[in-house]
């Protein structure tokens, strides 16, 4: 970003002036003043347990070169240029746009229920090859996290790659406002954060608003193959283009053709006419949709067959997103960042057949925010877990007696424990004499199920330096 001191002022509406400092440029929004570099703009976030209003004389102390806030601050050196507005989110969410329209990037918006960052990094790694690009950082994808990852987006950044979050009715529409996309993709939709959407029709219903956003000539994707989602986005944008992995008549469709080695795998693509055969770093069917999404939009924006293929090939995924490690005889799943019935679903789907004969056990946490349907999703967790065919289930959470009556439902003879703690798993592990294998660590976020992936870890190491 590269904006002064006035266009910021202007931007955001704010009360105040640029004091005695001139008009710099500010390459830099920070909303932590751990991260303040000289010369860049300080916006104070009001929070439960921190509010960044008493940062600010921090952050100027490190050379903030002025401050955002929605009031007045006392012990700032004299002459500080201080911007005042009502909500300094919002002020946020308006110089993110304000960037948006400077930059003249052309613009992706992803969102999906389950894999919106795997579909994020894809289509940015098929960009990279068409110019440069500009993507989120992790899932900075809420309402404070996408503006700061559009103002990250450097001013020789002409593709910009946005995830955009929600949990909650009413959230969509002033996210969607910030990104104005070009191309928007909505690739999936399940029973996620079901407390404030009741159901899978509100998840869809919420996630086409979206499409209500996009610029003049821009196109909506949405796969075919969640009939919620496609009523809902032909409601939005009766023009919207289809996906699907399914087959039928979706101009844009995906097939998983199986598994190469080292954990890469190779799919069909038709996109609108344009079919080739990719290999990408991800192994599975129900990331056929996913690559689908990248692919298609990056097809709308230019990309090229090669630049499809090579971007794909060289696609890295994040840590916490079904990233393989091995630890000699152990294959270790880390897909711990998130869960929901759908990624759950798929995620236990993935490791068994990525354990080909191998011992699987399943360290499962659990999954939050389902409401009503907690009770029922949890018991149909077990029953999955029992269908996988795993030598071992752990679990960590509520609802472990739902899973537990899953399992049994489906005839599960192998071991189940309920553990609290790391250290319990592990020690459970061992007196269970369970020894290599294939171990998919997945939960909710809250659930922290990467302490029980670095516990096994860390056993596995000491184990093999004993």
């Amino acid at each position: 970003m590269r904006l002064t001191l006035s266009e910021i002022l202007a931007a955001t509406g704010a009360v105040g002036d640029v004091g005695e400092r001139g008009n710099p440029d500010i390459e830099a929004v920070r909303i932590d003043s751990r991260a303040v570099s000289p010369g860049s703009l300080f916006v104070c976030i009001p929070g439960e347990r921190l509010d960044g209003h008493n940062f600010a004389v921090e952050a100027v102390s490190k050379g903030a070169a002025a401050v955002l806030a929605d009031r007045p601050l006392a012990g700032l050196p004299e002459g500080t240029p201080v911007l005042l507005v009502r909500d300094t989110v919002a002020a946020l969410g308006k110089l993110a746009k304000a960037w948006r329209e400077r930059a003249q990037a052309r613009l992706v918006a992803v969102s999906g229920s389950a894999g919106k960052t795997t579909v994020k990094e894809l289509t940015a790694a098929i960009l990279a090859k068409v110019g440069p690009t500009a993507k989120n950082f992790k899932n900075f994808n809420n309402k404070i996290g996408l503006p700061l990852s559009m103002l990250e987006a450097g001013e020789t950044d002409r593709l910009w790659v946005m995830e955009l979050g929600i949990s909650a009715p009413g959230e969509m529409a002033p996210l969607a406002a910030i990104a104005e996309p070009d191309v928007a993709v909505i690739h999936n939709v399940g029973p996620a954060h079901l407390e404030a959407l009741i159901d899978v029709a509100g998840v869809a219903a919420e996630k086409s608003r979206l499409f209500a956003a996009l610029r003049p000539g821009g196109v909506a994707l949405a796969s075919m193959d969640y009939p919620e989602l496609w009523a809902a986005a032909k409601a939005v944008r009766p023009d919207v283009r289809g996906m699907s992995v399914k087959g039928g008549s979706a101009p844009y469709r995906a097939k998983y053709l199986g598994a190469l080695s080292e954990g890469r795998g190779r799919f069909f693509l038709r996109l609108d006419g344009l079919e080739l055969e990719v290999v990408t770093p991800l192994t599975g069917g129900h990331f056929a949709e996913n690559i689908l999404a990248a692919a298609a939009s990056a097809r709308l924006l230019g990309a090229t067959e090669e630049q499809i293929a090579t971007g794909l090939e060289s696609a890295v995924m994040p840590e916490q997103r079904f990233f393989c490690r091995r630890h000699g005889c152990y294959t270790l799943i880390d897909d711990t960042y998130n869960a929901n019935p759908l990624s759950m679903r798929r995620a236990i789907a993935t490791a068994a057949e990525a354990a080909q004969g191998k011992p699987l056990v399943l360290v499962l946490g659990e999954m939050r925010e389902m409401g009503a349907q907690a009770e029922d999703e949890h018991h149909k967790l077990g029953e999955e877990a029992a269908a996988s065919g795993a030598k071992a289930v752990f679990y960590h959470g509520g609802h472990a007696q739902a899973v537990g009556e899953g399992l049994a439902r489906k005839g599960y003879a192998g071991l189940f424990a309920v553990v609290d703690t790391p250290e319990m798993f592990t020690q459970t592990v061992a007196s269970a004499g369970l020894r290599g294998g294939v171990y998919l660590f997945k939960g909710s976020r809250s659930m922290r199920m990467e302490e029980y992936l670095a516990a096994l870890t860390h056993s596995i190491q000491k184990d093999a330096t004993a």
